[in-house]
């Protein structure tokens, strides 16, 4: 039986798309870019491209945050700061309020089952810790590992070491991502079942492995004899 379940936030818990299209649009209008999926696209290619380097070592969070933005300026021509349209999309996301449907009643039906919740991400402090307070789902983490906080990121073995460390020295969790690169490449670094919700339908063309995969959080319960 796992002794603790380590969440992972965005596309797992956080609807992050409609988080994102939120927070962009807001960033877009004061930037006088026209608010529609050509730029919602754009900015999202260059966004998983640099979460990809953070993910590799290549650029540090600090970075990331700045250079998403100062891509999407250059594409744009811009001449806006983009360390201002960095600050003021991480002010508006940490605002963001938008959860799946099935995450509440799931945290609810674990929590009810005496299953410690972790929280796991690679996200940037600030930001998730008010999305937890604007989504109402603070209360239900035991621990919150966030990778700005303690120098480590997901996929690396550092990370989830830090991670059992942090919750009660946890020693069968299952991890719980979207992210095949991040979240269930990290499980497998660390030597932890992993199960991949993919929502999306996506195909794993990859050697990163899941012992379990989902669609939706309620597909989770049996798996844990629930």
């Amino acid at each position: 039986m796992y002794d603790n379940l380590f969440f992972d936030a965005d596309g797992t818990l956080f609807d992050f798309i409609s988080s994102e299209k939120w927070a962009l649009a807001r960033v877009f209008t004061q930037l006088n870019i026209k608010v529609d999926s050509e730029a919602f696209q754009t900015y999202s290619q260059i966004n998983n491209a640099v979460w990809l380097e953070f993910e590799q070592n290549k650029i540090t969070l600090d970075e990331l945050k700045i250079e998403r933005f100062r891509r999407l300026h250059a594409i744009y021509n811009l001449t806006e700061d983009s360390t201002l349209s960095a600050t003021k999309y991480e002010e508006q996301l940490a605002q963001s309020f938008h959860l799946y449907d099935d995450t509440i009643p799931i945290l609810k039906k674990l929590t009810k089952a005496g299953y410690p919740l972790t929280l796991i991400t690679n996200g940037i402090s600030a930001v998730q810790r008010g999305r937890l307070v604007a989504t109402g789902t603070l209360h239900y983490f035991n621990t919150i590992v966030i990778s700005e906080e303690i120098g480590f990121q997901k996929p690396s073995r550092e990370y989830f070491q830090k991670a059992l460390e942090m919750a009660n020295h946890a020693r069968n969790p299952l991890v719980i991502g979207d992210s095949l690169t991040s979240d269930i490449k990290g499980a497998n670094n660390a030597r932890l079942d992993a199960c991949w919700i993919n929502r999306y339908a996506m195909v794993n063309n990859t050697a990163i492995k899941a012992k379990f995969e989902i669609t939706n959080l309620k597909q989770l319960l049996p798996i844990l004899g629930l």
